[in-house]
């Protein structure tokens, strides 16, 4: 759809995932507020890497709701499992991906966030459109991406969207954007839904 696909980070990129830094770059907690969770829901991150939001996501949603982290590397799943352990957190399901499917279940989840992943993935048509059918009636899609409008970002240009590159591919796949948060001091948050 008129852009190059990233390469998917592999295990070796958690130190990266995980880095101190990333608290302020990033800003995390901006992006859960945005997010809206009151708690009971069930919430997808995708493409989890090192589990940097599922964990945070875990306390939100509570011991009611659920989060399903879904990545396609066994070796980044099988930290988050060690850390959900140690951490005693009930509410933390693994699901393993494939290119082309999330192995999600249909009409049943709430929020599906996909930090800095969308762009990697290789077949984004044939795992948005399942990610679409996973959801509930109102439930949403969120998107982070690097603002590849700003050349100021310090981010190589594969590893950032812009926001019509990111409506243009979300409408294929018969998703409608609902709205774009522009809080964030390098991303953009993007909004969509059935």
């Amino acid at each position: 759809m008129g852009r190059e696909i990233a390469q998917v980070m592999g295990p070796g990129g958690m130190p990266w995932l995980e880095r101190p830094e990333r608290e302020e770059e990033e800003q995390p907690k901006l992006v859960l507020d945005a997010l809206g969770l009151k708690g009971g829901e069930t919430v997808v991150d995708f493409g989890a890497g090192s589990g940097y939001y599922t964990f945070r996501l875990a306390k939100i949603v509570g011991a009611r709701g659920a989060v399903i982290a879904v990545d396609i590397e066994p070796k980044m799943l099988e930290f988050i499992r060690q850390r959900a352990a140690r951490e005693n957190l009930t509410n933390v399901g693994l699901v393993q991906s494939t290119e082309t499917d999330p192995k999600l279940p249909r009409n049943r989840v709430d929020v599906v966030l996909l930090v800095d992943v969308y762009h990697e993935l290789s077949f984004p048509y044939e795992v948005m459109s399942k990610i679409r059918d996973a959801l509930k009636p109102n439930g949403r899609v969120v998107l982070i991406e690097f603002r590849a409008e700003d050349p100021s970002v310090p981010i190589r240009p594969v590893h950032k969207m812009s926001e019509a590159q990111a409506v243009k591919e979300m409408q294929a796949v018969g998703l409608k954007q609902i709205e774009t948060i522009e809080s964030l001091p390098i991303q953009h948050l993007f909004v969509f839904g059935k």
